[in-house]
């Protein structure tokens, strides 16, 4: 068999070497261009509170390459009062990124403390030793100590970094922990305290059963169950900000009570 010759071998490499390389050239003007988008955005801002909420939405894209571009305007300026204007631009700018980075992180070391506080509640009051799964008397604890709290996105958001360092650190009872104080939270915003429903959404997983059984008894059949559920389900959905954790959370909540209602429902037939 005759070997293949030594440029026609080589041309396909060529020719993918070359289409990568235009597509890196092209990701690269398009990443300029959107740069240079954002910087005439925020030089068109009319007032420091326009910049500032442009500089918010837009906060993670001031990395290093960013800087370089503002640098770049500035050296490609043909006036004087056009370099300036641009330098000022990005002096602004990155004040108002530092300071954004030092309330994100002064955020995040309250939400820490506040839900270090929470967990702490679970502990034994005289060993401070967690029995896990934790006992109706460690829950009481936790669901007090987070009556004092407020629960905004940063907080679930810690806490779910939470869940997942304690997953990769094999800590399954500190992860136990930290789902339950999740149920406690969304029971606590769920509650409307308006129907035989919250007397399950606001009690503890274990005992679910137990009040759908009071409830039923009491004439709140599963048509009732379904339908106020789904009506929950609902305000949830069309309430919170899409994708949010607090959406997250309380659906998910929901859909294991829903769940544990049809088991409990079927079995009755």
């Amino acid at each position: 068999m005759k070997a293949p010759s030594t440029s026609a071998s080589r041309r396909p490499t060529t020719t993918r070497m070359g289409t990568r390389a235009r597509a890196a050239s092209k990701d690269a003007v398009s990443e300029v261009a959107a740069m240079d988008a954002l910087i005439d955005l925020m030089a068109a801002a009319k007032t420091d509170e326009e910049l500032t909420k442009i500089v918010a939405e837009n906060v993670l894209s001031f990395d290093q390459k960013m800087w370089m571009r503002f640098a770049s305007r500035s050296d490609a300026a043909t006036t004087t009062e056009a370099k300036t204007a641009v330098m000022e631009l990005a002096s602004k700018t990155m004040k108002l990124v530092e300071t954004m980075v030092q309330k994100t992180e002064s955020t995040i070391q309250e939400s820490s403390a506040a839900l270090q506080n929470i967990v702490g509640a679970a502990a034994d009051p005289t060993s401070g030793e967690f029995d896990v799964p934790l006992k109706q008397d460690a829950l009481e604890r936790m669901k007090k100590a987070l009556e004092k709290t407020t629960v905004d996105e940063r907080t679930l958001n810690t806490l779910y970094a939470w869940i997942r360092k304690s997953d990769e650190n094999k800590l399954d009872g500190m992860v136990h922990i930290l789902q339950r104080l999740l149920q406690l939270y969304a029971a606590r915003e769920l509650d409307e305290n308006s129907s035989p429903l919250d007397k399950v959404i606001r009690s503890n997983a274990e005992d679910w059963t137990m009040h759908l059984i009071d409830i039923t008894n009491e004439g709140y059949g599963e048509t009732a169950f379904a339908k106020d559920l789904q009506r929950r389900m609902e305000g949830v959905v069309l309430n919170l900000p899409n994708g949010s954790y607090a959406q997250r959370v309380q659906a998910e909540y929901l859909k294991e009570i829903e769940d544990r209602g049809k088991e409990f429902f079927s079995k009755k037939q």
